[in-house]
């Protein structure tokens, strides 16, 4: 009880930070000039840290001391210390009337702070899988989405309050709290989980350093089934995520539906609302259902919540997009994390768990960034308008899901043709 106590408390924060800020920072990065790219920028920069640390650094690290509790409090101790240095570098440039240059702090900064939130990031994998079994882990997954859904719903009504225009993001208050809620939830952790060889115990000194074996021993089927369903996570959450930050941008345009703050931490809170009830249908009535069916039933529900959002000729209808959004990022995560969890060695969590969350990371911006950000600005300036312009982005987003879709099918074949799994459900190594 004292670990889901702990973890359950960590997600409920952990959804409204991202919420407080991230709902709304797209818009105030655009009302200080700058392009839908450069907008963009602000995942791709963090994302690229994130995944990049992850994978080179914390993955490794982790493998080496498997001390995951200590890497989610260091973590998010560090990232929030790091908000607060940021609002004072960008409140200078404020002050002088150089928005651009606030914009562009705002983005490096996040960047960096995204190198010690990696930290958390894959250690916060490698404790779930930690402390759960193999036929109990989707079942918590869907569990802390709800208490993440009540986060989100609490960061974006609190967001959409403070963000008045802007006026949040100018005095720093959004970002505070923010800060406030990171550093507080590293001491829940810290407290509330002590682990050691896999058990919650108290664990008191400098950990000793275990040998960590190269990648290369892996066999070479469990290598290449595993890189296939990396490689269809790639294009699935590249084409889901591309328009997380274009379709705040898109409500809020005059040429789209002119959405208020208010509106738009309806939509989003909507999102949340659908990822607590998925989180409570994927913690019950789907628990013990076929993974993969799960993760092809998620992938199918994206595509069908952004068809609906080009086509949608009102805001309040806009909102069933939200809800099919918040329902297929659940219905993804928790079917895919178990995947990889059934996949992978206890010896190996660290790194593949590294390069499973960067298909995450990475894909909240490198796609917006490099595909569906310059086909909106392109769209704009040939004399589409900028609603026009964003539903063009949708469109390849639909098309980079069916390519993952058809490369999930491939994993999957390959895996029940190629893997062998033994009573606990893990791959025999």
């Amino acid at each position: 009880m004292r670990e889901f106590t702990g973890l359950s408390t960590f997600q409920f924060l952990t959804y409204f930070r991202r919420a407080i800020v991230y709902t709304f920072l797209s818009i105030y990065l655009r009302s200080l000039g700058l392009s839908t790219t450069e907008v963009t920028l602000m995942a791709t920069v963090g994302m690229i840290a994130n995944a990049g640390t992850q994978s080179l650094l914390w993955g490794r690290a982790l493998d080496k001391y498997r001390r995951p509790t200590e890497f989610v409090a260091l973590g998010e101790f560090l990232a929030g210390a790091g908000h607060i240095f940021m609002v004072f570098g960008y409140q200078y440039f404020l002050g002088i009337g150089n928005t651009i240059v606030v914009g562009y702090i705002i983005i490096f900064s996040l960047g960096g702070i995204e190198v010690f939130w990696s930290m958390s990031n894959v250690g916060w994998s490698a404790l779930i899988s930690e402390l759960t079994e193999f036929d109990e882990r989707k079942k918590i997954m869907g569990q802390l989405s709800i208490v993440g859904g009540f986060g989100g719903i609490g960061g974006a009504y609190l967001g959409g309050f403070l963000f008045d225009n802007g006026a949040g993001f100018a005095d720093g208050s959004i970002f505070f709290i923010a800060a406030m809620v990171m550093i507080f939830s590293s001491f829940i952790v810290y407290f509330a989980i002590r682990m050691k060889d896999g058990l919650a115990v108290e664990n008191i000194g400098v950990p000793e350093p275990v040998e960590m074996p190269s990648l290369s021993v892996l066999p070479a089927k469990l290598r290449k089934a595993y890189l296939l369903f990396i490689t269809a996570l790639v294009f699935l959450n590249f084409g889901r995520n591309s328009i997380s930050i274009i379709s705040s941008l898109f409500l809020a345009d005059s040429t789209a539906f002119g959405a208020t703050g208010g509106q738009i931490a309806l939509f989003s809170n909507i999102g949340s609302i659908a990822s607590m009830v998925s989180g409570l249908l994927v913690g019950s009535v789907v628990a013990d259902s076929d993974d993969d069916k799960v993760l092809l039933f998620g992938s199918f529900l994206s595509i069908t919540a952004i068809a609906w959002l080009i086509v949608t000729p009102t805001f309040l209808l806009s909102i069933a997009s939200s809800f099919l959004i918040g329902a297929s990022h659940v219905i993804i995560q928790s079917s895919s994390y178990s995947i990889v969890a059934h996949m992978a060695p206890a010896e190996f969590r660290g790194r593949l768990f590294a390069y499973y969350n960067a298909t995450f990371f990475l894909s909240w911006g490198i796609a917006a960034t490099l595909i569906t950000g310059p086909i909106a600005d392109i769209l704009i300036g040939t004399g589409f308008t900028n609603a026009d312009a964003y539903r063009g982005s949708f469109i390849a987003a639909i098309l980079l899901i069916l390519v993952g879709i058809g490369v999930l099918l491939k994993s999957f074949r390959f895996t029940r043709q190629n893997l062998v799994f033994n009573s606990r459900n893990h791959v025999d190594v």
